[in-house]
């Protein structure tokens, strides 16, 4: 990359970070370059406000140059960047972007590396000036992310579509409300299939614990149960096992990884039939809410249709969280409660679970129930090259 490009690119980023909320508390900034090597400008708790951030990019960011090893640098941001040590607050659910501009194709290769950051659930937005190849910016990417700025155009001209991706999923996890006082009961369904496998079940276990550790547990709050699943539905402990979160806490982190085949109707008919009970504690006769949230990544092997919709009809929300494994039939549109667009989490990968966690402890317990499903892009970005 020329220096008149680099310093077009080096502007690009300048406004971009000028549109940005910048703080520890708001939008966090790092910057690298790479070229044959990989080098940290500043890392994401480098600087605590814009201004830092801006004095640096203009007075302090000079041209590498050197063959490009995108590869390498992927990793190096994967290593480097995404780390609680260098700012990253991936662990508290906050949404990861990583902006990857580059101007020729790599000399290494670069799918392993982008496939790991985007696992970890790092979104990828991926730029192309000059000999930049279209094909590997794909691979970069988190589609449809793939901006490539055509010969005589100026990357200048992208970087309202950056703020426009940037801003709405991060606005929205900053609009964390006080919990609500009020009852509801709330009863997680998770699949223990050999779909999930143990990684994913750690990483939904992990994900349970932060959910249940911000609610308000008690008798005339929220009571909590919990069912796994896979031959046959397992109950862990019911409505009224616990009256304190402690409890709870210390339960979840002894939970077993079974496995086996995933019959998700069976385990929604058990929830219906055998834990939204006034037996199991539930006493939705009385007015209390009644919540499900159901964590699947498999096809089911028997119908799942009738037990939701029975389930449904009997007073119950049914929130669903999966991958895209468990949606290519629309299961999870299937089993949520309507509209499916404010019930379904549909995850690339169960990695992304941190990612909506706060979400829940926002809306699960409102007086109306709204959604935690993850940010839909209400501006629909084009795809392909981008055209004054």
């Amino acid at each position: 990359m020329g220096s008149s490009t680099f310093e077009q690119v080096k502007q690009f980023t300048y406004h971009v970070v000028e549109q940005l909320d910048v703080g520890m508390d708001k939008f966090r900034i790092g910057l690298a370059q790479y070229g044959t090597e990989s080098q940290a400008e500043f890392f994401l708790n480098t600087y605590e406000n814009k201004e830092d951030v801006l004095n640096h990019i203009q007075k302090y960011v000079a041209v590498m140059g050197g063959p490009l090893q995108t590869g390498s640098a992927l990793k190096f941001l994967h290593k480097g960047f995404f780390t609680e040590d260098a700012g990253s607050r991936f662990s508290q659910g906050i949404p990861q972007f990583a902006v990857v501009i580059t101007s020729a194709k790599s000399e290494d290769e670069v799918l392993e590396s982008a496939l790991k950051l985007k696992e970890m659930g790092v979104k990828v937005i991926s730029i192309g000036v000059l000999n930049s190849d279209r094909q590997e910016m794909g691979v970069i990417a988190t589609s449809p992310w793939v901006y490539q700025v055509d010969e005589g155009d100026s990357i200048s001209q992208l970087h309202q579509d950056i703020i426009n991706i940037l801003e709405p999923p991060v606005q929205q996890h900053h609009e964390i409300m006080k919990m609500p006082e009020g009852t509801v009961y709330i009863v997680f369904l998770v699949d223990e299939s050999s779909s999930i496998g143990l990684r994913n079940f750690k990483l939904i276990r992990d994900f349970l614990f932060t959910i249940i550790n911000v609610l308000h547990i008690s008798p005339n709050n929220v009571r909590v149960g919990l069912v796994l699943y896979s031959d046959e539905p397992r109950l862990e402990f019911s409505l009224d096992t616990f009256e304190n979160k402690l409890e709870i806490l210390h339960y979840l982190q002894k939970l077993p990884y079974r496995g086996g085949k995933t019959y998700t109707g069976a385990a929604l008919d058990f929830l219906r039939k055998d834990v939204f009970t006034r037996k199991a504690g539930s006493r939705k006769k009385h007015g209390v809410q009644q919540i499900a949230v159901v964590i699947t990544g498999g096809q089911s092997l028997d119908d799942f249709t009738k037990p939701a919709t029975k389930l449904r009809r009997s007073g119950v929300d049914i929130y669903v969280v999966g991958t895209q494994n468990a949606s290519e039939s629309s299961q999870l549109n299937k089993i949520a409660s309507h509209p499916p667009r404010k019930h379904v989490a549909n995850l690339e990968s169960f990695l992304q679970l941190s990612n909506i966690g706060r979400k829940i402890k926002k809306r699960i317990c409102s007086d109306m129930v709204q959604s935690f499903a993850i940010p839909v892009q209400t501006r629909m970005m084009k795809e392909g090259k981008k055209h004054t």
